[in-house]
């Protein structure tokens, strides 16, 4: 049975068993969605690193499939580490970092291939990138994307230079086999963090000003939190600017550390990654699962051997400069159920029948909104400040924690995203995110709601279909 327990997730991508981490090898092939991920199927820790793989047609209905890539050769010995996928010529090749350490603990990284005719059999092809010159064994997380304008591919990687900071490298390539080194693509004037993982260019139609815009989207590590932003042991960031074909650089629209911008303000969201799938989308799957040590290791589903999961998945859109996540339409496949009602005065309570989805619009009057899920996560908004607030119980220190920030634009709307033991919350049609794993008494249970006006609608949502 899949991810057991009191806590068993419904609608999102988790482990069969043991650990799951970052989205890996996102891709469409042969009539199917393809999702990998970091997978340890032997315990809840970080010792083994695999890749795992499930498929789709629709993105409702999944087939687990077998570990397609194995920590079992020299060049990857001691683990398969993330990258991303490409379709090419009806093959469908995965691009990954293999780890390997030597008896000193010193870390030499590779970037590898494999191969596959039928998209569940992969055939290792060995190392296609050695150690990069200039920096430490911290070079990894493959993104590939072909370039009409070269008529070729470019391959990203996050890097750690030998000084120990972050930044970001690009190879070029006219046959996905055979690659040419071509630099950072971008730096900061100043150094921001020790390391860079799991980049992405991401390119975007701009909703308002037409614009095509790249994108670039980071994990780096090291941030110090600064004010309410940066507050989870690791981070997710993006820059809009535009990708320079002819160098292999990312221009950005404003350089300075200051313009970047956090891709969701709540405490689980780490190492997205995207693909376009044929109808033209950009969808994004993030891992929600990164924080400190101590606090993984007393996630309450351990005690059921499994641990982690990835976000819903979401198109990503660009309005007016600004990075926006919507949830895919695919999912209105999974109501089954759904009641309206209007808000106002005192605090309402609803029963909730399971994993679902809340809609709630703000009325005519915009005022202060407060929502208790399963009396283990409060949603408040200030419309003085514009502030929202995210608070749970901390299930290790047994102490609330929140996330915080102010959305310098008055609340209109959000939709929230509840599974057993998480909570989506996408607020004004996707311009801010908190994402979060929440462990309630009594989960999906009911919701109370404190507003002075508005609609809220309840969707009870069933359940992926694993095969």
């Amino acid at each position: 049975m899949r991810n057991i327990g009191k806590f068993a997730q419904h609608y999102h991508i988790t482990p069969e068993q043991g650990l799951l981490n970052d989205p890996n090898g996102l891709s469409y092939f042969d009539g199917y969605y393809h999702v990998f991920y970091q997978y340890n199927p032997h315990k809840t820790d970080h010792s083994v690193k695999y890749w795992g793989h499930v498929r789709s047609k629709d993105l409702v209905h999944w087939e687990q499939l077998p570990i397609s890539l194995k920590s079992d050769d020299w060049f990857d010995k001691d683990g398969v580490y993330s990258g991303g996928a490409w379709v090419h010529e009806g093959e469908l090749y995965l691009f990954y970092t293999g780890n390997t350490k030597d008896e000193n603990g010193v870390r030499t990284s590779y970037q590898c291939l494999a191969t596959s005719k039928d998209g569940i059999h992969f055939e290792k092809q060995g190392p296609i990138l050695e150690q990069a010159p200039g920096f430490t064994g911290h070079v990894r997380d493959p993104k590939v994307w072909f370039d009409t304008e070269r008529q070729g591919w470019w391959m990203i990687l996050g890097a750690q230079r030998e000084d120990e900071t972050g930044d970001t490298i690009a190879y070029f390539s006219t046959d996905l086999k055979n690659w040419e080194y071509t630099g950072s693509i971008f730096q900061f004037d100043k150094s921001f963090g020790y390391m860079w993982e799991c980049p992405d260019i991401v390119f975007l139609h701009d909703e308002v000003t037409g614009e095509e815009k790249a994108v670039f989207i980071f994990s780096p590590q090291g941030i110090e939190p600064q004010g309410v932003a940066y507050q989870n042991i690791f981070n997710t960031v993006y820059l809009v600017g535009q990708w320079d074909s002819a160098s292999g650089k990312f221009i950005p629209d404003n350089p300075s550390i200051e313009a970047l911008v956090e891709c969701d303000h709540g405490f689980e969201y780490y190492a997205p990654q995207t693909f376009v799938d044929p109808q033209g989308r950009v969808i994004q799957y993030a891992w929600m699962g990164t924080m400190a040590p101590d606090v993984e290791a007393s996630v309450p589903t351990i005690a059921d051997n499994w641990l982690h999961h990835l976000s819903m998945p979401k198109t990503l859109h660009l309005v007016n400069g600004k990075l926006v996540q919507r949830s895919l339409s695919e999912m209105a496949q999974l109501v089954v159920n759904e009641k309206t009602y209007s808000i106002g005065g005192e605090r309402q309570q609803f029963p909730l029948a399971g994993p679902s989805w809340i809609e709630y619009r703000v009325g005519d009057e915009v005022d202060d909104v407060v929502l208790m899920v399963d009396d283990a996560c409060q949603i408040m908004y200030n419309q003085t400040t514009q502030l929202m607030k995210v608070s749970r119980t901390n299930w290790l220190t047994k102490e609330v924690e929140c996330r915080e920030w102010y959305l310098e634009e008055s609340l209109e709307q959000f939709d929230l995203w509840l599974d057993s033991s998480s909570i989506e919350l996408l607020i004004n049609d996707g311009k801010f995110a908190f994402s979060q794993r929440v462990f309630a008494e009594s989960p999906l249970s009911k919701l109370e709601v404190a507003a002075t006006s508005g609609q809220l609608t309840i969707r009870s949502l069933s359940s992926y279909q694993f095969d």
